[in-house]
């Protein structure tokens, strides 16, 4: 098995645990159609030790209000937008950390930074190998992107 392919299942199995087990939505799936097309969101987070770059996950509006919605009870539809980096930001280290912590069993050793909401921390992202995949649940659509590098 590839460095490429170990990643890619440690990412799909994230986020298959953080939705069905934190979110209680059995529905997600993998999709191979970008989700976030027109208006998004973007919250990264890097990855610094035996493995470097970072985790982006690019969020539709109508995505990102669907997880306040549920993370929030009760919240008004005027008052989503001062949820919005809060609530990213607490779905992206969900899914980072279970990412990571599967990451432990194949010997990697990495510090996470806090989340970046609509900010992108790596610049040159020529220099790393990428992984993309795209989600789908009756949240909502996502893509996640992980661009790394061997520390």
């Amino acid at each position: 098995m590839t460095t490429y392919d170990r990643y890619y299942k440690c990412i799909v199995r994230s986020v298959d645990h953080i939705f069905k087990s934190f979110f209680n939505d059995p529905s997600i799936a993998e999709v191979y159609e970008i989700q976030a097309r027109n208006k998004f969101h973007n919250v990264s987070i890097e990855l610094d030790g035996t493995l470097c770059g970072e985790l982006i996950i690019r969020l539709p509006n109508q995505t990102l209000n669907s997880f306040i919605k549920k993370l929030v009870p009760g919240v008004e539809s005027r008052s989503l937008r001062k949820y919005q980096a809060d609530v990213a930001g607490e779905v992206a280290n969900l899914i980072t950390s279970s990412f990571v912590n599967q990451l432990q069993f194949i010997n990697h050793s990495i510090i996470l930074s806090p989340p970046d909401f609509n900010d992108d921390p790596i610049q040159l992202k020529t220099l790393y190998e990428n992984i993309n995949v795209s989600f789908s649940s009756d949240l909502g659509g996502f893509d996640v992107d992980l661009y790394y590098k061997r520390g």
